[in-house]
């Protein structure tokens, strides 16, 4: 109890100002690189955020709140980017149909690697394709 009602006089009348740090640097970059490459090992599969925390053996929000801090995106959006990246390459080399390439990279359909893919890139898979 004593604390507790210093406390106030202390952060208020003190002459030395106390000044907490604040982390702002996100993920440790050993962290970071092994969430990466996790990531790019498992990009077809079905990853979860509560896989990749046990991965680095943090919290899901935890690690959620540093990826974003040290990437500038989320783990979601940054695992969605990587799959279209990896079907760009897929679709230069104009091996395979649209449903594999789907699969390959991990979406759950074709429809649904359509939709990122217009999101990121502005055009269609098969617009890709033929240019």
């Amino acid at each position: 109890m004593a604390t507790a009602l210093a406390a106030p006089f202390l952060r208020n009348y003190s002459t030395r100002k106390h000044i907490l740090p604040k982390y702002e640097d996100g993920l440790p970059k050993y962290k970071l690189k092994q969430a990466l490459e996790y990531m790019n090992v498992h990009l077809s599969e079905n990853l979860s955020l509560a896989t990749l925390a046990d991965e680095l053996q943090i919290s899901q929000y935890h690690f959620c709140r540093l990826f974003k801090q040290s990437t500038g995106t989320t783990p979601h959006a940054y695992l969605i980017q990587q799959r279209v990246e990896k079907s760009k390459q897929l679709l230069k080399q104009g091996e395979g149909t649209m449903n594999d390439i789907a699969i390959a990279c991990g979406f759950a359909n074709p429809s649904h690697f359509a939709k990122h893919f217009r999101r990121y890139t502005g055009i269609s898979p098969k617009q890709f394709r033929m240019m």
